[in-house]
């Protein structure tokens, strides 16, 4: 019967069976077929395929940013302080032209500038003086761990928490700003803000996008010497990505206390490059603009530059990426211009004399 029948298998004759060229046509489809399956799973993951509302920047919120306090402040000028770090001459012109925004801008704090005497000449100290600076000495503040994995460019970024310590100069509010910023708009509404601690959350290009993560460039802070203190303690043990220096260190120490300030307090350029909707939107109300991609001046000159070498600065930056950042460069020129034409011949006696042989 059918079913005593001998079942093992026996495959099926091949009279024309597939040539080498076929099985590797085959193969090649099989893996095209994986390698887009991959893709496919990969863009799905990827965070550039997640909906941001930033990238997707829409202008659809017509109401100003900050608020007109209608109440009087009990806080004076005398205690507020408008602060930037000063660490070596090439940066001098640039706290120059900081101090002058910031005063054009009607804010009246003092002008309170950290520097490292060791690093810092009388003539780069005589340049930010004539720009309404108090330069004010503090202690380098050495980076952990021997400065193992900190980028060079941030060697001395650490200093800046010496800036918690102005409690004991008498400052209840401080807003601190990198030399490489500019004031737009005036800003004194950060110093009423009932939290101790403020910063704009960062940006950067590809797919790391707009984070939560705050950039330091800009920050709006109660100083306190316990604070400060604490800090000192936590440096070593804490757990942070070293690169960055003490802005990573913050973010891990104010990463779930600290306030994230709206962009306008800090146009950082990478913005304008990601979202020129957003950017457009920045550049209507903006109060700090921050030149990371580029700066306006040199941060590396040995030395007090000369105007010249200024003047120079300002076009090439103006120039860069064809151009893109040319209307905010301007901003920097108009700014530094404006320096001049007030304070232009006290800058000048400050710079080094060329000695004039016969």
């Amino acid at each position: 019967m059918w079913f005593f029948q001998d079942s093992t298998y026996e495959p099926l004759s091949q009279a024309n069976p597939p040539t080498r060229h076929v099985q590797k046509g085959y193969f090649a489809l099989g893996g095209l077929t994986l390698l887009l399956g991959v893709i496919a799973i990969w863009r799905i993951l990827s965070p550039n395929a997640v909906y941001t509302a930033l990238d997707n920047y829409q202008r659809i919120n017509p109401h100003p940013v900050a608020l007109e306090s209608e109440s009087t402040s009990i806080s004076s000028s005398s205690n507020r302080a408008v602060v930037s770090t000063l660490y070596s001459d090439s940066y001098a012109i640039g706290v120059a032209v900081l101090g002058y925004s910031i005063r054009s801008a009607n804010i009246s704090a003092r002008l309170i500038l950290p520097y490292l005497e060791k690093r810092v000449s009388t003539n780069a100290l005589c340049i930010v003086r004539a720009a309404g600076w108090e330069p004010h000495p503090v202690a380098f503040i050495p980076p952990p761990h021997h400065g193992k994995g900190v980028h060079p460019r941030f060697g001395d970024q650490y200093t800046k928490l010496n800036i918690w310590t102005f409690d004991q100069i008498g400052i209840e509010s401080l807003v601190y700003l990198d030399a490489d910023t500019l004031v737009l708009r005036n800003f004194e509404e950060l110093f009423e803000l009932g939290f101790s601690f403020a910063a704009v959350p960062d940006v950067y290009g590809g797919r790391r996008g707009f984070i939560i993560s705050f950039n330091a460039g800009v920050l709006a802070i109660k100083p306190s010497t316990e604070v400060f203190q604490d800090m000192r303690r936590n440096m070593e043990t804490a757990r942070y990505p070293p690169t960055e220096a003490e802005q990573a260190f913050l973010n891990v120490y104010y990463g779930a206390k600290g306030v994230r300030l709206p962009y306008v307090y800090n146009m950082n350029l990478a913005i304008k490059k990601r979202s020129s909707a957003l950017w457009g939107e920045l550049v209507d109300e903006g109060k700090i603009v921050h030149y990371t991609l580029h700066k306006p001046f040199s941060g590396t000159v040995q030395g007090v530059s000369t105007r010249e070498e200024e003047e120079r600065r300002i076009t090439e930056a103006e120039m860069k990426e064809d151009g893109c950042f040319a209307e905010e460069f301007g901003w920097w020129r108009a700014a530094y211009n404006g320096l001049m034409l007030d304070k232009g011949s006290d800058i000048e006696r400050c710079r080094p004399q060329l000695a004039i042989t016969s």
